[in-house]
């Protein structure tokens, strides 16, 4: 399986080494960012196969970033899976409107199951049931 570039956009630097490790040791390559200002340019550069975005970031947050992306021609086809601390039932039907493939709550799920999820979303496997 070739390695997959996951572009992980997330403020808090613990959670941002947690997934950064968690997914490296899945044999994902990882890219960082800290914030959704400069999220269209950093994934036109980097060319990820998938963004793990959280929703709650200073600057500019990451719905705003999520419509950035889907309003750019060479960034519009990337997958994001959307991240949050909180269960928004308004923000989780925003973010599937605006084209995201996943909303998940952090605390619902472990890292691993992140890294399963986003292996799904890429097609690499199939998850029984809902996440």
């Amino acid at each position: 399986m070739a390695t997959k570039v996951l572009l992980l956009v997330e403020d808090d630097p613990t959670l941002q080494r947690l997934y950064s490790r968690v997914f490296d040791e899945a044999d994902f390559e990882v890219v960082v960012a800290s914030d959704g200002v400069a999220i269209v340019e950093k994934a036109s550069v980097e060319s990820p196969d998938v963004i793990l975005m959280d929703v709650m970031m200073p600057n500019r947050n990451g719905m705003e970033a999520l419509g950035d992306l889907k309003d750019n021609e060479e960034t519009k086809d990337i997958p994001v899976i959307m991240l949050s601390a909180h269960e928004d039932d308004q923000l989780l039907m925003q973010a599937m409107q605006m084209g995201a493939k996943r909303y998940l709550v952090k605390s619902r799920l472990d890292p691993d199951q992140v890294v399963s999820i986003t292996r799904e979303v890429l097609g690499e496997n199939q998850v029984p049931g809902p996440s």
